[in-house]
């Protein structure tokens, strides 16, 4: 699954997803948890970033359930399943990061490690929302991130990760008149590669949503 990630470095976000002005002021960010608002990009007349909250929840819920959302969607299946199907045909985005975290069980416990590109480069992450309406006018925009199965780097800490995309499929991710979507989530199954990558163990001081600075991506 994917949990935790960040977004430290924004300053390069508008030029890398293509976005058309600097719409939104975007705060550094070391601890993104679920339920906190975060910006996703969807495909307007062209990108768009937005805020949503990082928990989907689906527009067909009568209430604003589970608590915080559904954070993951695992891809493999996701046609079938209630909650993501609509949203993974007509309600798609990139989540974009530059890092996430993933816990480990080593002894008992679970050990944080921080996985990012090698060249600390931003990336995007495929993601899917859903717009809830309550009865009393309240609106909630909700994303969940997409899971695959872990590649080689990651396999030894978790058994998912987060859907990485090459900069190649985030256009066609976005877009979604494309019919054939069957082709994009089977190509999407295979993990990002493990060469671009790297991971380190972190302090447990992650494990708590309350902290949030850059001292959290020390190595251990």
């Amino acid at each position: 699954m994917c949990g935790r990630y960040t977004l430290g470095d924004s300053h390069d976000l508008f030029r890398r997803f293509h976005i058309p002005s600097e719409e939104l002021a975007i705060a550094e960010r070391f601890n993104v948890a679920p339920t906190q608002h975060m910006p996703v990009i969807i495909r307007e007349q062209a990108n768009h970033l937005t805020m949503m909250q990082w928990g989907l929840i689906p527009s067909w819920s009568k209430g604003p359930k589970p608590a915080g959302g559904l954070i993951n969607a695992r891809i493999e299946g996701i046609l079938n399943k209630p909650s993501f199907r609509t949203p993974v045909r007509k309600r798609r985005c990139l989540v974009p990061a530059d890092g996430f975290y993933e816990w480990k069980k080593e002894k008992g416990a679970k050990v944080p490690y921080y996985i990012r590109r090698k060249d600390n480069q931003l990336f995007a992450m495929a993601g899917i929302y859903d717009v809830w309406h309550g009865a009393a006018g309240e609106l909630i925009e909700g994303y969940a991130i997409l899971t695959t199965r872990p590649n080689a780097l990651l396999e030894p800490i978790h058994d998912r990760m987060p859907v990485i995309l090459e900069e190649s499929r985030e256009a066609a991710w976005l877009d979604i008149k494309s019919a054939d979507i069957e082709s994009l989530l089977a190509a999407l199954e295979n993990p990002f590669s493990a060469e671009e990558l790297e991971a380190f163990r972190v302090s447990p001081k992650v494990n708590s949503p309350a902290l949030d600075s850059r001292e959290l991506l020390r190595r251990e």
